[in-house]
């Protein structure tokens, strides 16, 4: 290949002609139309010279080698010619060698090699380029895909996503991430690629994010606690100058032998270790005897379980008002489960204990078990049986009372545990399983679903007055006959109240089992999954169970499978008002109730039937049913809407606490006049 000359190189030699050119070359360039020669007459001055003048434009069309211009098939509009690899070595033009004849010799075989060493080098950069077009793009595509697979393995885990769901959503992630990548090799299409990578990377993150909160904190709701936590204080009369246990250390303190002597034989413990020294401890048979002492000045201090405030207030009325507690002592002990079950509770029936404590907080701290129900459940008939134990039901606790009797709410004091085994007792069943809630625990779950819709059999209004934090006012809280749409704070009153309903505590329990019952609607709908997280995090703490979290997960995955509807039918064991002696408190007798025999075989015969798979209904009517039974005309009467407390009703603590209902639950008012245990 002839090499081309650049205008340097044409400049030069047209400096470095000889004056008298041969014949054959003064011809030939006579004979280029891009050359112009002018010449001289013979015999004028310098005939013998010609003078050839410079074309500027022939020069700029022979300049130089011919490289592929910007935009080439070959090249990007990035291409720039003085971007060189690294690796290759940089075209220096040799310095022109001048020989004593003053002309340049011109090494044609070199030029053409350096022409084609650039452009192989330009070819393969070029290449180079093809093959990493839109890089950037394909590698947010691989990012994509890994998020992807992240996330669905979150999901694989949680295992609330029914199978067909779980393929289906896999299935379109990958095409998401297959469409994407193949827009990368469209050169106007590839920027529509990136955006809905990036779009979906986004919500891979935040969606992992989500599903990893609802694991870990689903994992926490369902961590068993193998320990319970007592809190012991230190009472003083109310005007007593001692504010601290230091300055009351050489005061005379009362206890009482009782149950748990043990939990306050800890406490001394600690209290002793504190204080460098021991202290004086006056023993007394009763609660009654150990407050009596403590208001006659036979004592200074008082230590008792403040789980047991309200027993103590129920026959030593306005006993919360006239001390305060100085100091207090966590005690913790360990609690003896059996081991739980691993059921496939999504295949074969099972039970479980709902056991509502009386107390605002968290769940560390013991206390009675104000609401006990059980939950009888078959998965594949999808029946749920719903049965309600009155609270002061007179029972054995076993492990507790040794063949003593007491109420079924003192069992909370000692765990979950007893409860279980009193109430198995009653209906000599087996119940695997239970779930610990308190009024926190219910007012947040109801929150997190977005309220509830209660069916109310009676319209009835509160017996107590509800503070409104945003409008400063108190008020009655009212619901009407039929469904009510309820938040967290209305669901808690109307499960509490009992004052003002015509079937009064035993109404309080049908109440409590249309919470439930509302609850459940709320959680088997398809809409309740966009909630999951919400839930769990708003119980975190506040609730108690033994359930794994792989068995909820199956109860939701189950639902959201099939999506199928529940037979929920509730029933109550009924019993005679009396008054008993209680293990728990020794000394005077305390309201009980004596559970009907005829009544638990009722409840009995429907907790077979579900067991076995049958359709169940409502247990057959008692005798002592049709006692309790409510007048519709009753339920009706306006006297249950506007019948409310006085205020005198109300004690300081009461209206200073913005209504707390928890701590002031012990009542100030009887409708016989003497002061009783709600």
């Amino acid at each position: 290949m002839q090499r081309k000359s650049t205008f340097e190189d044409f400049e030069k030699l047209m400096n470095h002609t000889p004056s008298n050119p041969p014949e054959e070359e003064v011809e030939s360039k006579q004979a280029s139309p891009n050359i112009k020669r002018r010449s001289l007459k013979r015999g004028a001055p310098g005939a013998e010279r010609q003078e050839l003048e410079f074309d500027a434009e022939f020069v700029r069309r022979r300049q130089g080698p011919r490289i592929p211009a910007n935009g080439s098939e070959l090249f990007e509009e990035t291409d720039r010619d003085d971007e060189v690899e690294s690796d290759d070595k940089v075209y220096e033009a040799p310095r022109p060698v001048y020989s004593h004849r003053d002309d340049r010799r011109i090494d044609e075989e070199a030029a053409e090699a350096r022409y084609r060493q650039r452009e192989a080098r330009l070819r393969r950069k070029a290449e180079k380029r093809r093959r990493n077009r839109h890089l950037g793009g394909k590698i947010l595509v691989l990012l994509q895909l890994i998020l992807s697979v992240i996330f669905m393995g979150l999901i694989f885990k949680l295992d609330v996503l029914p199978e067909r769901y779980f393929i289906a959503v896999s299935i379109i992630l990958l095409l998401l991430a297959l469409i994407c990548f193949l827009l990368q090799f469209r050169r106007r299409a590839h920027w529509v690629g990136k955006t809905i990578s990036i779009i979906i990377s986004i919500v891979m993150i935040f969606g992992s994010i989500y599903v990893g909160k609802t694991l870990h904190t689903l994992n926490n709701v369902t961590a068993v606690k193998n320990y319970q936590t007592d809190k012991i204080v230190i009472a003083v009369l109310a005007d007593d100058p001692a504010e601290s246990l230091g300055d009351a250390k050489d005061y005379k303190f009362g206890i009482t032998a009782t149950l748990d002597r043990s939990k306050i034989d800890l406490a001394i413990t600690q209290m002793n270790n504190n204080l460098g020294s021991e202290i004086n401890v006056a023993e007394f048979n009763s609660y009654s005897e150990q407050v009596q002492a403590l208001y006659s000045g036979k004592i200074g201090a008082m230590i008792y379980n403040q789980a047991l405030d309200e027993l103590i207030e129920e026959n030593n009325p306005g006993f919360i008002e006239k001390v305060k507690i100085i100091d207090n002592f966590s005690v913790e002990t360990e609690v003896y489960m059996e081991d739980i079950p691993d059921l496939p509770i999504t295949k074969q029936p099972f039970i479980v204990f709902l056991s509502g404590m009386d107390v605002y907080g968290d769940m560390d701290e013991t206390s009675r078990s104000d609401v006990n129900m059980i939950a009888c459940v078959n998965p594949t008939a999808k029946q749920v049986l719903l049965i309600s134990i009155p609270r002061d039901a007179y029972v054995e606790i076993p492990g507790i009372t040794y063949g003593e009797k007491d109420k079924l709410t003192h069992a909370g004091m000692y765990g979950i545990q007893y409860s279980i085994a009193s109430v198995e007792n009653i209906f000599d069943i087996d119940i695997s399983y239970y779930v610990r809630i308190n009024f926190t625990s219910l007012i947040t779950m109801v929150d997190a679903l977005g309220g509830i819709d209660v069916n109310s059999e009676c319209a009835f209004s509160t017996y107590y007055k509800q503070y409104n934090e945003e409008t400063d006012t108190w008020s009655y809280y009212e619901y009407a006959k039929g469904i009510n749409h309820l938040d967290g704070i209305h669901a808690l009153a109307f499960a509490r109240e009992r004052m003002n309903l015509v079937g009064g505590d035993y109404q309080r329990g049908r109440n409590q089992q249309a919470v439930i019952e509302a609850l459940l609607e709320k959680i088997k709908s398809p809409a309740f999954l966009t909630g999951y997280t919400g839930l769990l995090s708003s119980l975190e703490g506040k609730m108690d169970t033994n359930l794994t979290s792989q068995q909820i997960a199956s109860l939701v995955k189950m639902q959201l499978n099939d999506g199928a509807d529940w037979n929920i039918v509730s029933a109550s064991v009924y019993g005679i008002s009396s008054s008993g002696y209680c293990a728990s408190y020794a000394g005077s007798p305390l309201d009980v109730e004596v559970l009907d025999d005829d009544s638990i075989l009722a409840v009995k015969e429907i907790i077979e039937q579900l067991m076995a798979g049958e359709i169940i209904s409502e247990p057959r009517v008692t005798d002592i049913q049709e006692v309790y039974e409510v007048d519709e005309s009753d339920a009706e009467d306006d006297y249950y809407i506007n019948n409310h407390a006085d205020d005198y009703e109300y004690d300081d603590y009461y209206w200073e606490n913005g209504g707390d209902l928890a701590e002031d639950y012990y009542e100030t008012f009887s409708d016989s006049g003497d002061s009783q245990e709600n």
